[in-house]
């Protein structure tokens, strides 16, 4: 069993890293497993404490969002892609999106995300039997 002691300089969190590191995927509710649980909780208050993070600012997270969009219009070449996402009502929806990121369609919004994504996997199993049903207007 590994001795875990509190981390109280930079030497000791060096060896809290390495530790978990030995630790790591170490199954749940076993002696190591509860180890990990510990050490990740003090290496999680260390880092707090001795590199805080600023939350981001709103330029960043635009930066960021605009880079995960041209990520994924980039992965989405030639490809039909299911979007699901949170509004800021708090509700969840889906897109569906083609190559660069273009939208085909957009959906209603469901109370819980699993509502969004069983949606989509209804329309995945159907679609392919559907027809076209034209109604003049």
């Amino acid at each position: 069993m590994i001795e875990i002691r509190p981390i109280r300089s930079e030497e000791d969190y060096e060896g809290a890293l390495r530790t978990l590191s030995q630790l790591w995927g170490a199954a749940s509710g076993t002696p190591e497993g509860d180890q990990l649980d510990i050490l990740a909780t003090l290496i999680d208050a260390y880092e707090k404490e001795h590199f805080p993070m600023d939350a981001p600012g709103p330029e960043a997270l635009a930066a960021f969002e605009k880079e995960q969009q041209e990520a994924l219009a980039a992965s989405l070449e030639n490809q039909l892609v299911f979007q699901v996402f949170k509004d800021k009502a708090g509700r969840f929806a889906f897109r569906l999106l083609a190559g660069e990121g273009k939208i085909i369609l957009h959906s209603e919004t469901f109370d819980t995300k699993s509502d969004a994504i069983n949606a989509i996997r209804l329309l995945q199993e159907s679609a392919s039997h559907s027809k076209i049903v034209e109604q003049a207007a």
